[in-house]
């Protein structure tokens, strides 16, 4: 799927296929849609009869057989929270799933690599987001990655680069996406059917997919940050209202009000929290601005660590009392 602001993007992958690298990394934001445009990359290298601009006709085997996930050249490594559900009858619950791609998973690669197309095309694997395999998954992926077997390209996709080992990088081309314009977002969300999609949007730091996701939530955000605009506020209370959140969420809420935060303090304004903006500037003019810069160091440091904490209760607990400490009155 091509979103509507990812048509430049796509005509700078149809002159990347001209010489298409063994290994690209597609790097981009959050929530621009990154994930679908890679499947989208990867669709169009297996189809058997692209259609204009080199887009998967949708139509041929090979794209039926992309739709229904049972390609026989394509392969997509994700956390096993991201995988589909089982919906056997009577199976048991499922415990939760790991937020990390496992270094068996690269490994079961080898079977894979090790035989011929069955349709006498590419072979592809798709790896998202990259960033979810630790160090020792990324270090049996870099084997394929240095003497990648013919006829054979990986997509790897991530929202945080820096996260990826040097060597890993070294071996793959870059692609970048960039944030969208805001006009055809907005038309999309319109279309969606938000009802406030410019403050949603802005809230979301312009990420459409990210906005998109906020409307479902936005009852819970706009309550969390009510609160975070109140210097008395008490975080254990807080923590525990907001437990069902997921933390990576949760931490970006607490990236953008504390960004706006800092915004306010040191150029009087803000970006994200338009339709709190005098809050912002009151709490924001009881704090100085390093202490600020130092939180969102910390929280830069909580994101990476959103999906897999070892006690997600005191992760939260131990960020909002930190925040509590930050906009504390005298």
């Amino acid at each position: 799927m091509i979103f509507n602001w990812q048509e430049r993007p796509w005509k700078d992958w149809k002159q990347l296929r001209e010489r298409l690298p063994h290994a690209i990394l597609i790097q981009s934001g959050e929530g621009v849609g990154e994930f679908e445009f890679a499947q989208a990359c990867a669709q169009s290298l297996l189809c058997e009869d692209p259609i204009q601009d080199r887009r998967p006709c949708g139509a041929c085997h090979a794209c039926d057989w992309f739709s229904l996930g049972n390609h026989p050249d394509f392969r997509l490594i994700v956390p096993a929270s991201m995988a589909p559900e089982s919906r056997e009858e009577g199976a048991e619950p499922a415990k939760k799933k790991s937020e990390q791609i496992r270094i068996e998973q690269v490994r079961e690669l080898a079977e894979f690599l090790a035989v011929g197309t069955h349709r006498g095309g590419l072979r592809v694997i798709l790896v998202y987001p990259a960033e979810a395999m630790n160090a020792n998954t990324q270090n049996a992926l870099l084997k394929n990655l240095e003497e990648p077997p013919p006829a054979t390209a990986f997509l790897l996709v991530t929202t945080q680069p820096e996260r990826l080992l040097a060597t890993v990088r070294s071996r793959c081309l870059r692609f970048s996406l960039p944030f969208p314009p805001s006009e055809p977002v907005l038309r999309w969300l319109k279309e969606q059917g938000l009802s406030q999609p410019e403050a949603t949007l802005a809230g979301a730091g312009g990420a459409p997919l990210v906005a998109l996701k906020a409307a479902d939530t936005d009852a819970d955000r706009l309550r969390f940050i009510e609160k975070l605009g109140d210097s008395g506020f008490d975080p254990i209370a807080l923590a525990e209202t907001v437990a069902h959140v997921p933390l990576w969420d949760l931490v970006g809420w607490l990236q953008r009000w504390s960004y706006d935060l800092l915004l306010a303090r040191v150029a009087g304004r803000v970006r994200y929290g338009l339709d709190h903006e005098e809050v912002i500037s009151d709490t924001a003019s009881h704090c100085d601005a390093a202490d600020i810069a130092a939180y969102l160091r910390r929280l830069a440091q909580a994101r990476a660590l959103a999906r897999h904490p070892l006690n997600a209760k005191l992760f939260v607990e131990d960020l909002l009392l930190q925040y509590r400490r930050l906009v504390a009155r005298p």
